[in-house]
């Protein structure tokens, strides 16, 4: 008995997300896979995931330069920020409110781009300059980041 393969039929419903439709060889019915917004993984019908807003969600490259000079290289997508994907890795960097309203977590951008909108401590001048919150901090591009620079604020 030969295998055969069909190939998704995709759908485009206004502003709803994209519907992989493979049919179901025994039944001939069409099963449904929904993309869930910003992850892209499977949702199934009645899982209670919006269809509204599908993207792929980019994924950059930062690398954090510690005070001692050591290099880590972590992924961090374009919804988390910079803090917790460290964390994540197992990496310890400092932070204290977690709100981008004080200057414990900070670091310096020396390559690449972060939106750090969240925060409220840095002035425009500090931000002009490179620093950035990273508890608040998401990337926009991949990046170098050093690490430990609360003190440089002052």
């Amino acid at each position: 008995m030969a295998t055969t393969f069909t190939a998704p039929i995709l759908n485009f419903r206004g502003n709803q997300c994209l519907q992989l439709r493979p049919l179901n060889q025994s039944t001939r019915q069409p099963l449904h896979l929904r993309l869930s917004p910003a992850r892209i993984t499977p949702t199934f019908p009645g899982s209670g995931a919006s269809s509204r807003d599908f993207r792929a969600m980019a994924v950059y490259k930062v690398k954090l330069i510690g005070p001692d000079g050591k290099e880590s290289v972590i992924n961090v997508s374009e919804d988390n920020y910079i803090l917790d994907a460290a964390e994540e890795a197992g990496l310890d960097l400092p932070y204290s409110c977690r709100a981008g309203a004080c200057s414990t977590c900070a670091g310096k951008v020396l390559e690449g781009g972060v939106d750090q909108s969240d925060q409220s401590f840095l002035d425009e001048e500090q931000v002009g300059a490179g620093y950035a919150l990273t508890c608040v901090a998401y990337p926009t591009s991949d990046c170098v980041i050093q690490t430990h620079k609360e003190s440089d604020l002052y």
